[in-house]
Formats: C-alpha cells, structure tokens, sequence
C-alpha cells in the first residue's frame, strides 16, 4: 500500500508540494487539473524532473465537474483534455482519476429529481461508450483510468455502479465521501465486485469531509481493513492499493499522516 497527498491550495509551485511529501515521507502526489498551476507547469514539461528529484511518484486528478454522460460534443472536449495531459504526464502519472457526478438536477417543489434518472438508457449508454474512449486513451499511455464516487452519490446511481462494474472499469473510493452521502456507498461494495485501486482517505462528521484524521466521527478502522482487502486484490493484479490523504492544508496533513500509520487492520 502506498501513501501520498493531494496537491495543495496553499502552495504556487508543484516543487512546495514535494518538499512536504518528502518530508513527511509519502509515496506520491496527486496532481490536479483543477489547479492552474499544475497545468502550466506540466505544459512546461517541468514535472517528471522534480518528481525524480525528490523521488516521489504521481497521480492525476481531472476536472472536478466534468461529466462523461452528458452531450457527446461536451464529452468530446473532456476527452480532447484528457489526451493533451495523459501525453504530457507519459512515463510519470500512475493514473488518472475523475468523477462519476450525478448529473443535471430539477428541483420540483424543494424536491430534486435528476433528469439521468428519467432519461436513463440513453445516459448509460452514453456514460459507458465515453468512459471506455477516456480508458482508451489513458492506457495508450499506460495510464490506468479510476472512477471516483463523490458526496452526490444519489439512489439512482447504484445502477449506474452496477452497469459501470459490467464492463470492468477500475474505480478509486473515496471514504470520506461516504461518510457524507445519502447513499450506502459500502453496501453497493458488498453487492456488486468493484474493484479499487486507489482510496481517498480524510475524516467527516456527517456533514463535512476532507477534515483531518481523528477530527471526524468516520470509522476509520472499518475504511483501513476495507481498503486492505482491496490492496490484497490488487496485489494479485500486480498493483496495489495508492491511498491519498485528501486533506486539503498541510496542518491537517501532518496530523493525519502519523495518525493514518497508527491504524491497524483487525
């Protein structure tokens, strides 16, 4: 099982970032797309140099809100960023992750209803063709492509899980958003063979996520021996669990880093 940190509002540069990894001794960083930063300085192919600096490996996160079971012409964009940053990261971005979102909402009477919902089939069908072209593309450069649930993790997506797991995509789970969902995100593990190669790891209470460990009411012992099982898995893949301590400031790093070291699995 490796261990890394997201890569931080608070700093400018991508060197900042691995100076902490360093120090705290981590496995990798998760680059993010959403950071104006990490894209200029992959586009200046600076990266792979630092990264081999400080000997520290890499994953990447895309663009919070991009949504692959909308109009096929947005998609077709996604994809075309997609490629852009898969080619700049070849030969040192392990994966890249995205997130499967629920889709657009109308709020009828206080009520939201989600038009993917209604519109199902066609949102399926189009949801599964684009994520096998995004798979397509990271594995031209031997990138791996994992799919992320996020907080908005509404009843009717446990179909969309069920139909996504069918076709054998790899998915990263993210403990702290459970925490926070309406949906049972651990039963859908139960009930249907996901398979996870990475895990976001940060406390909630109920309410909010990304806290540090120990800040939070999450039982964290349960996400430890869940993800242990899943690196088990992994191993017979000839990979292993990648666990991103998804806090967002480098206090609450330093505090879940030791913290984090400390679980055991039961």
């Amino acid at each position: 099982m490796k261990l890394g940190m997201p890569q931080l509002y608070e700093f400018d540069n991508i060197e900042d970032n691995l100076k902490l990894a360093k120090k705290l001794n981590l496995d990798f960083i998760e680059l993010n797309l959403n950071f104006g930063y990490c894209r200029k300085e992959m586009e200046a192919g600076t990266v792979k140099a630092l990264l081999d600096k400080y000997d520290i490996k890499a994953t990447l996160h895309f663009y919070d809100e991009a949504d692959f079971g909308t109009y096929q012409e947005v998609v077709d964009a996604y994809l075309i960023h997609m490629e852009r940053y898969c080619k700049l990261g070849e030969g040192y971005i392990r994966s890249m992750n995205i997130h499967a979102i629920p889709g657009p909402v109308v709020t009828i009477s206080g009520v939201k209803n989600y038009i993917y919902e209604k519109d199902y089939a066609d949102y399926i069908e189009r949801l599964i063709k684009n994520l096998k072209r995004a798979e397509e593309i990271c594995n031209k450069y031997n990138i791996m492509l994992v799919i992320e649930q996020t907080e908005g993790l509404v009843p009717y997506m446990e179909k969309t899980y069920e139909d996504m797991t069918k076709n054998d995509f790899k998915f990263c789970i993210d403990v702290g958003h459970v925490n926070v969902s309406t949906g049972d995100f651990y039963a859908w593990c139960k009930k249907y063979p996901m398979h996870f190669y990475e895990c976001h790891f940060h406390d909630g209470d109920g309410k909010r996520c990304h806290l540090s460990l120990g800040k939070g009411t999450m039982d964290k012992n349960y996400a430890f021996d869940l993800i242990s099982a899943h690196d088990d898995y992994a191993k017979t893949k000839g990979e292993e669990m990648w666990v991103n301590l998804e806090v967002k400031c480098s206090d609450d790093l330093i505090n879940s880093v030791p913290y984090f070291r400390n679980l055991k699995r039961s």
